[in-house]
């Protein structure tokens, strides 16, 4: 695996940065989600408390959190 160092300044970082809202409906590979959940691992959190969980979702589950997230409902049909 390669390593990209990318040096800016704080200013830059902050003024170059943006918000993406448009997705495709493309899948995201296993690798680069193991990748990019492996970097989140290192990340840092107020007193090394780590108060985080993630949890990767595909298929039917994905499908139905998606229904559900663009109705409105705060049901599930299984453990959500």
């Amino acid at each position: 695996m390669s390593t990209i160092t990318v040096k800016m300044d704080v200013y830059e970082a902050v003024t170059s940065r943006r918000a993406v809202r448009g997705f495709t409906d493309e899948p995201v590979s296993r690798v680069v989600l193991e990748r990019v959940l492996s970097a989140a691992a290192w990340s840092p959190s107020g007193s090394n408390i780590q108060p985080w969980n993630s949890y990767v979702l595909t298929g039917a589950p994905l499908a139905e959190l998606k229904t559900h997230a663009v109705d409105g409902s705060t049901r599930c049909t299984r453990p959500c």
